[in-house]
């Protein structure tokens, strides 16, 4: 072998990369913090020609603080069908987590919602097969107290409270308190809010095989305060019970929810129930189909104390195409038979929605 100093450079810089340490920058970590961005824009016509925009744009951001820690941030922003702006945020919070044989998450501040399967899994337009939301998140029920406040079946809420998570490798557990009836949502930047209440929440499921979970949940607190309405001379309680299932195997996804409300009015108690049921199947590697089909069923208080029990029906079915992994296309077609309407209202939708995680 020659001497070092008769070898040629490059041999002698190769030798030395070959030898050397990986460079802490070389190598695969993970980010301490990470942001995905979402933007979406939908048009709405109805049979009666008239045109309806929607726009929505949000970011979720997290930071690793160390130790398990996370900080957790989603702000949002959306044109609502009738115009107006709605700037809100929908969590603020902070997680804890660690992993083992058995998992414990605890999550503090403005947290997810804990309850409502549509909660946690289609609030944002790149995550929803669909176009639109199932109609229990924003669509009031019909006064269930004569002259009292409108209540959602399960609305789509962000509360202030403390969540536990226990999971095993077949099953999953929850408890949670929080500041937040699911039947009345609260806005951070609204100045005008129901009131606070009170709830408790505990669920869970079960994954008995892999694709396939099944859920449960029960929450219980107060719905309506005293004097929110002539009758309501103590404060009202409400309690949600839902039964939830996820099913994944190929190309096709299926889930599904049911939810019944027993909700305390000065008359007695009143039930309002519903559920939806929705799919998505991919046709080749771009196109996609959707579809959902769901339902509520509500009593509507005339007077102190004639009741009517009216009913909502939706159907909505989507043609989705992956324009680039970012960008992703759907056309649609929606029927809803709205509370108290004769017949269904036929509408076609058209969306663009816009993802991206920076880091």
């Amino acid at each position: 072998m020659p001497p070092l100093s008769h070898r040629p450079l490059w041999l002698t810089l190769a030798l030395h990369l070959l030898a050397s340490p990986p460079v802490l920058a070389q190598q695969a970590r993970p980010s301490a913090i990470a942001i995905d961005t979402n933007a979406a824009v939908d048009d709405t016509i109805n049979a009666q020609g008239t045109i309806v925009t929607g726009f929505s744009i949000d970011a979720v951001a997290s930071v690793a603080l160390g130790r398990g820690i996370e900080a957790i941030v989603w702000p949002i922003a959306q044109r609502l069908s009738s115009g107006q702006w709605n700037r809100d945020l929908w969590i603020a919070s902070l997680r804890y987590e660690r992993s083992g044989r058995i998992g414990v998450r605890i999550d503090g501040g403005l947290i997810p919602a804990p309850v409502g399967l549509a909660n946690l899994t289609v609030r944002r337009p790149h995550l929803n097969p669909l176009i639109s939301q199932p109609v229990s998140l924003f669509t009031p029920l019909p006064p269930v107290e004569f002259q009292g406040p409108r209540a959602n079946l399960m609305g789509g809420f962000y509360p202030y409270g403390t969540q536990v998570t226990l999971s095993g490798a077949h099953w999953d557990s929850r408890v949670a308190v929080m500041d937040t009836s699911p039947l009345r949502r609260r806005r951070i930047f609204s100045r005008t809010n129901p009131p606070r209440f009170a709830n408790v929440v505990v669920g869970g499921g079960v994954t008995p095989v892999v694709g396939l979970r099944i859920g449960a949940s029960l929450t219980h607190g107060g719905w309506e305060r005293a004097g929110e309405s002539p009758a309501a001379t103590a404060d009202r309680n409400a309690t949600l019970v839902t039964i939830e299932s996820e099913f994944s195997y190929a190309y096709t996804k299926l889930a599904g929810e049911w939810v019944r409300d027993t909700i305390e009015t000065f008359a007695g108690d009143r039930v309002a129930s519903g559920w939806y049921v929705q799919g998505q199947q991919t046709l080749a590697p771009r196109w996609f189909a959707a579809g959902r089909v769901e339902r509520m069923s509500s009593p509507r208080a005339l007077t102190a104390l004639a009741i009517v029990e009216q009913q909502f029906n939706g159907t909505e079915e989507v043609l989705g195409f992956r324009l680039t992994p970012e960008i992703t296309l759907r056309i649609a077609h929606r029927a809803r038979r709205a509370f108290g309407r004769p017949g269904f209202d036929d509408q076609a939708a058209v969306s663009v929605v816009w993802w991206r995680r920076w880091m």
